[in-house]
């Protein structure tokens, strides 16, 4: 917010000016940072309207011949005389002088609260003034207008070397304008030079650190994260290995003694596919090399069954034991169970976060657990336990892949992850069901090829032409700019209208949870819902759930996927409709349960 020692953005806006003062033959620059925010503490704002009028007065000034002020008081430098600091500004930007202003409050919504230009408040003292010593250390400074110039001193500053203004993240109220009612520039320098040595070291560390990520040429090796020690891979099915690597290097990958070769394609993505393999609780490894010298090997590889298990938020937090009772019975561990999870149970958010599976390092890092409780925080969750074990596939290894999304909570309702949430996008697509079409055109919204995309994007013109003529006209009239909307019509984005929110836009949990560790075979995807798993309106349920289950085997490149899962009651959801799933096997709940143990039982038993 407006802790003076807290930079945010200020390096950024410095590094801005600098280029500005070296480029500005053919660039302009536009001080916006004193429009009012949102939110205390916020750099993003509602009130687009008065940045634009600033750009288009520089426009109009430079590139059109008008007139006019086209830019607040730029900083040109400092002298010091004595204990005082003499700050200066191009003599072309100051449109008949200095003033201390205000364009209205810190925080608010409202079109009226604000003014563009800022208008001048004589009475205020100069604020976000700082000077620094020789120990380089900021502190804070009584600052006035004396001219032309800005004077700034400090009793703790007897011989100041540095001088720096509304150099903060959010220097909310920052107050120095033109008599035109434009803000001055932000800025810091110490021995007349601008303190960016921290930002371009922070720069240089970034490149190094991000250099994987937007380097092409960053030598490289990714292997699937599912690909991790004491991976499950399902029998009897093709075994796809997928990741990335280098453009033209040559990827070749080795399991079970079997070696295939890959090229990574333009996008660096490579993929190779082994043929199936029988049950087996004897490990193998998967061996990756490239000819750039990378290596990875995944150890302990098992293979058995693979279960995608997906839905309630319950299904990753629920435990076989209470951990919190200090001498509970721990379960029996079962050695030849695993389940793909992180190491704390941060796993699940109200909206997807891809589990997290992919980022992170060190004890946080996704990883194949033991149903072995021997330590706190060890094991599998509660419905994987009690399906594998009731399942009882003697010497099969069972693999389970538990993902959740959704929120029910009594003060911020429901932020729905239903059956048409987690389908892939080739699974809705094609829908003709016209109850579920207005959410699917909500999805086509992405694409900008879809007429869906073009007909908003039209409409979205006209809003936008209206708008202009509006304040054009209002222009001509003389009305007071705080007067006008703050901003264009915003375009038209999925999930941001007031109609269908984003999280009940088709394939939005897909994307974050399920697509980075498919097309992985498996034995079945498990669906048990909670209450924010069923739908905005249930009598679409069976629809969407129908929807998911006919895109599973193309998700999971495979001919034909089982489908497992619970249906609630229609005493339980009131107007809730039952889905017609040829082959799947399903159970019904009453209640919503407080432990999901039963129903992992249940449908163990419907699956044997």
């Amino acid at each position: 917010g407006s802790n003076p020692n807290d930079l945010g953005m200020a390096e950024v806006r410095q590094a801005q000016h600098l280029f500005f003062m070296e480029n500005r033959e053919n660039v302009g620059m536009v001080v916006q940072f004193d429009v009012n925010n949102d939110n205390a503490g916020g750099i993003h704002y509602s009130n687009k309207l008065h940045p634009g009028m600033r750009m288009a007065r520089w426009a109009l000034a430079k590139q059109y011949g008008k007139d006019i002020a086209y830019t607040g008081p730029i900083f040109s430098g400092y002298k010091v005389e004595g204990d005082k600091v003499v700050v200066s500004f191009e003599k072309e930007s100051l449109f008949g002088g200095l003033m201390v202003g205000s364009k209205g409050p810190s925080i608010s919504r409202e079109p009226g609260a604000y003014v563009e230009p800022a208008k001048p408040t004589p009475g205020e003292k100069l604020n976000y003034f700082r000077l620094c010593g020789a120990d380089k250390k900021w502190h804070a400074a009584e600052a006035i207008i004396v001219g032309e110039s800005v004077v700034v001193t400090s009793p703790n500053v007897p011989k100041p070397v540095g001088v720096q203004y509304a150099y903060s993240a959010v220097p909310e109220r920052a107050n120095l304008y033109n008599i035109a009612g434009l803000p001055a520039t932000p800025f810091s320098q110490i021995d007349g030079k601008f303190t960016l040595t921290s930002y371009e070291q922070k720069m240089a560390q970034d490149k190094i650190r991000y250099a994987r990520f937007i380097d092409p040429n960053h030598p490289q090796l990714q292997v699937a994260e599912y690909y991790r020690d004491g991976v499950i891979i399902q029998r009897g099915k093709p075994i796809p290995v997928w990741g990335h690597a280098n453009t033209g290097e040559t990827v070749t990958v080795t399991l079970g003694g079997v070696t295939q070769t890959a090229v990574p394609n333009k996008f660096q993505q490579w993929s190779v596919s082994f043929p199936p393999l029988e049950a087996s609780t004897r490990p193998i490894t998967l061996s990756v090399k490239t000819t750039n010298g990378f290596s990875k090997n995944v150890k302990d590889i098992l293979v058995g069954d693979v279960w995608f298990i997906t839905g309630s938020p319950q299904l990753v937090t629920e435990w076989p034991y209470d951990e919190r009772v200090k001498d509970a019975k721990r379960p029996e561990p079962l050695p030849l169970v695993r389940e793909f999870r992180r190491r704390t149970n941060g796993d699940w958010f109200e909206t997807p976060r891809k589990r997290q599976f992919e980022n992170g390092d060190g004890k946080y890092r996704s990883h194949w657990a033991t149903a072995d409780y021997g330590q706190m925080g060890q094991g599998v969750t509660m419905f994987a336990y009690h399906f594998a074990k009731a399942l009882d596939r003697k010497d099969v290894p069972q693999g389970f892949m538990t993902m959740a999304s959704g929120r029910t909570d009594k003060n911020k309702g429901h932020f729905y992850a239903s059956p048409l949430s987690w389908t892939a996008f080739h699974g809705v697509i094609d829908l003709k069901d016209p109850t579920l079409q207005a959410r699917i055109n909500e999805l086509l919204l992405k694409y900008p090829d879809s007429s869906v995309a073009s007909k908003a994007t039209a409409a979205h013109l006209a809003e936008v032409r209206s708008f202009v003529t509006k304040v054009v006209e209002s222009g001509q009239k003389g009305a007071n700019p705080s007067s006008l909307p703050l901003g264009a019509p915003a375009f038209p984005e999925p999930g941001k209208n007031a109609e269908i929110p984003v999280h009940q836009v088709p394939t939005y949990a897909y994307n974050w949870c399920v697509s980075p560790h498919t097309p992985m075979a498996v034995a079945g995807v498990i669906w048990v819902p909670s209450e924010a798993n069923i739908s905005a309106n249930p009598a679409d349920y069976a629809a969407e759930l129908q929807a998911y289950a006919n895109s599973l085997p193309k998700t999971y490149g495979q001919p034909k996927v089982q489908l497992l899962y619970a249906q609630p009651a229609e005493s339980l959801v009131p107007g809730i409709t039952t889905p017609k799933i040829p082959d799947a096997k399903f159970v019904t709940f009453d209640q919503w349960p407080k432990s999901l143990e039963e129903i992992a039982k249940q449908l163990a038993q419907k699956t044997k």
